[in-house]
């Protein structure tokens, strides 16, 4: 996943592997549903905020593995 720095501009996560799990997050880029639904709206700070999260669920999924 693309390391995206508070102040630059927040870059999609996507990879291109659109399927969700059980739990409503998408196995390529670990963004909830409402994420990606909203990326197009949301600000800046909001993207890395996401950003932020998906990185999160990105480390405890691996952990679970």
């Amino acid at each position: 996943m693309e390391s995206n720095k508070p102040g630059t501009e927040a870059k999609s996560p996507c990879r291109k592997v659109c399927r969700l799990d059980e739990d409503g997050m998408c196995v390529g880029c670990f963004r909830m549903l409402d994420e990606i639904a909203n990326w197009g709206i949301m600000e800046n700070n909001e993207r890395h905020e996401v950003l932020r999260k998906a990185h999160l669920r990105m480390q405890l999924r691996e952990m679970k593995l």
